[in-house]
């Protein structure tokens, strides 16, 4: 959201430094916490019972994988695939562009560069359907109910 014109990213600091205490510092540090599950560890600090951390972490680690799904399947990621997989394709002409092979060697070789080209799109293309597929809410929510029953 930083990003975004008029918002401001702050968060108040911590020092973690010592194992399993966390010191209130009463300062506003810019951007959002560096600390990976901030609330994991303040909920060790305040010694909160062995059951509700485990269940906590397995959620936490559920919701990471989830994010790490999602954004690999996301548009953005399918975009930045296939302008690599172009790129990489622009870059491999232009070096044939320039080489030494000429007549039927250099085009039997752009037949395979193309068929090769359409597999890897093809490839991704079934990635993705794959990916989006699974559904994010039925990931998160069988881990945690999960856990819940444990």
């Amino acid at each position: 959201m930083s990003e975004r014109p008029g918002v401001v990213n702050l968060h108040l600091t911590v020092d973690m430094s010592e194992e399993n205490t966390m010191t209130m510092l009463y300062k506003i540090g810019q951007g959002y916490v560096k600390e990976e599950h901030y609330g994991l560890a303040l909920a060790r600090v305040v010694d909160l019972p062995p059951k509700v951390l485990e269940v906590a972490e397995t959620v936490s680690k559920a919701l990471d994988a989830q994010a790490a799904a999602k954004k690999k399947s996301s548009k953005a990621f399918a975009l930045a695939r296939r302008r690599k997989l172009v790129l990489g394709l622009k870059e491999t002409l232009k070096q044939a562009e320039s080489g030494p092979m000429e007549g039927k060697a250099l085009l039997s070789w752009l037949r395979r560069l193309q068929d090769e080209f359409v597999r890897r799109r093809m490839r991704r293309k079934m990635d993705l359907k794959n990916n989006l597929r699974k559904g994010d809410h039925y990931i998160g929510s069988s881990l945690y109910l999960q856990a819940c029953a444990h």
